[in-house]
């Protein structure tokens, strides 16, 4: 198999080997014209031979870099080159969650600030068409220690086309995260995910995986034969409650488990200790009482954002249009609305991330094409489509959270 180490592919640097699959090399390169690194993806491809299989990939690359959410790994570019296929992706540094696994048990809340980001980029996905199938902690980056990213959207499934992007010979995702109709070769759908995601969770709080065998073939059987073991048997810290959604997702067959990744996060959201309430609570009538007490903290008046878990209130300029971004010493005009010093730089806040629009209706918020995602109460918002705001409603630029008041 070639290796494209120390070469240069469509105008990036080959540097190393960061990763290998059954149908891709992954490496770390450098874009020279943005001085920055990126992962590129090589796919194992032959030219003419599979022509099939490239037709599909380019149709299916576009549908995953459409995709914008600050937990899914930002997809920069495609092209094909020297008969071979490429992705160009952000370059995540952190290391992957499977590295992070020490076969012990670990604590409800800090899995519940990994597993509960990555069940809400897979819930969009699904909304956008979009099965994952290969959902596993090799494939769930880490940003930093609280910031999981879900990758490898190479094997997906786009629903209402009949194949993803498979050929003979390559197996589709990972025996030992298989939902039972993976195991026994059938048509998949969301709900696949949505037991593979259980699978995750189930071993993150139990240090152990719900079956487990040397042999790929056992593990396939164990899948459509065998129920889990409790979860609580393995770590009796775990509540009756959260040991019966883990069961539930983890039903043998998907008509039992829960019918949408959005149901089953909701569920975990709910949990005594689960991380990320804001953003599910937005929803939910209890969010009136939140934002009061967070606006009681401080006697200022006029429109405003304040900064979630810290409290820090940003005034907004008396004026039609307020940039939302991060401050760049070499670039000016600086963000009327500058998210740097409130932890925008390690969240990956663009430099001209959104704006804020002022009309005769009110206030509106508009994305900029940012580079991790504008939400308004859990929900994208899309670039050049403002969306109108009000007092209470939850913000979110990449990772940084904020509460805007008119009054």
């Amino acid at each position: 198999m070639k290796t494209w180490t120390g070469q240069t592919l469509g105008g990036y640097e080959v540097a190393e080997k960061i990763g290998q699959g059954g149908m891709a090399t992954v490496y770390r390169a450098y874009q020279t014209q943005l001085e920055r690194w990126v992962a590129i993806k090589i796919m194992h491809t032959t030219g003419g031979s599979d022509k099939e299989f490239l037709d599909r990939f380019r149709r299916e690359a576009r549908a995953i870099a459409a995709l914008r959410h600050p937990n899914i790994l930002t997809i920069y570019d495609y092209g094909e080159e020297q008969g071979i296929a490429y992705i160009v992706m952000e370059y995540v540094a952190g290391g992957t969650l499977k590295e992070q696994l020490t076969k012990q048990p670990m604590g409800w809340s800090e899995v519940a600030t990994l597993i509960i980001p990555v069940g809400r980029a897979l819930a969009y996905a699904h909304s956008e068409g979009i099965v994952h199938r290969d959902v596993k902690p090799a494939n769930i980056l880490l940003a930093r220690p609280d910031w999981p990213v879900l990758a490898d959207f190479g094997l997906i499934k786009m629903v209402g086309h009949q194949r993803g992007i498979t050929r003979p010979g390559v197996t589709i995702g990972t025996p030992a995260y298989f939902s039972p109709e993976q195991a026994a070769g059938e048509d998949v759908d969301h709900r696949s995910d949505v037991y593979s995601f259980a699978i995750v969770l189930y071993q993150l709080l139990t240090g152990r995986l719900p079956f487990e065998s040397d042999s790929p073939i056992e593990l396939l059987l164990q899948r459509v034969r065998d129920l889990p073991p409790p979860p609580r048997r393995l770590n009796p810290q775990l509540t009756p409650q959260l040991e019966a959604i883990i069961l539930r997702a983890l039903a043998r067959h998907r008509e039992a488990r829960y019918a949408s990744m959005e149901a089953l996060v909701n569920d975990l959201s709910r949990q005594p200790g689960a991380t990320g309430q804001a953003a599910v609570a937005s929803a939910q009538s209890a969010v009136p009482a939140a934002t009061a007490r967070l606006g009681a903290l401080s006697p200022i008046t006029g429109p405003r954002m304040v900064v979630a878990g810290t409290g820090t209130t940003l005034l907004l300029p008396q004026q039609g249009e307020v940039l939302i971004g991060r401050g760049d010493p070499h670039v000016t005009p600086s963000p009327d609305v500058d998210l740097g010093p409130h932890g925008g730089s390690q969240a990956g806040v663009s430099r001209r991330h959104a704006r804020l629009l002022y009309a005769a209706e009110g206030w509106m918020l508009e994305d900029l094409n940012s580079t991790n995602g504008t939400f308004l109460n859990s929900a994208p918002v899309l670039p050049g489509q403002p969306v109108s705001i009000r007092t209470g409603d939850i913000l979110r630029c990449s990772q940084v959270t904020l509460v805007f008041y008119e009054e």
